[in-house]
């Protein structure tokens, strides 16, 4: 019994969650991230559902996003819908959502026909914001 208590003691993560692709929201639901440093402010807010917002604004990501995305996990992918903002005449991509070592997320454009969102998302790490 102490062996087993000993083995599940060193598998606990602490309800972290492990760097690498995201396959649910779960984990980030209810974070805002901010852009990282070198591009200019854009906030992202993720909800358990799958729909997520973003904003220039920090205090209206959450109530009166410029952005609304509706999304779906398969495995790693995410199947991204824009229901409102700038990619109206191309409004579907695919990404894939990074965990890094420092607890910021990446996105991994997979398939974007949108220049205006890959760009927005392109070489950039969104750090948690409180």
């Amino acid at each position: 019994m102490v062996v087993g208590l000993l083995v599940l003691a060193a598998c606990d993560t602490g309800g972290e969650v492990e760097p690498g692709p995201i396959t649910s929201f779960e984990d980030i639901a209810g974070t805002t991230y901010l852009r990282g440093p070198g591009h200019s402010a854009i906030y992202v807010q993720f909800t358990e559902d799958g729909t997520w917002h973003a904003s220039e604004n920090r205090d209206s990501v959450e109530d009166r996003p410029a952005v609304i995305y509706e999304s779906r996990f398969e495995g790693t992918k995410i199947f991204v819908t824009e229901t409102s903002g700038y990619c109206a005449s191309n409004p579907d991509a695919i990404y894939e959502i990074h965990l890094l070592e420092n607890g910021n997320l990446e996105f991994v454009a997979i398939e974007d026909p949108c220049a205006h969102r890959s760009s927005d998302f392109f070489q950039a790490e969104w750090e948690p914001v409180p």
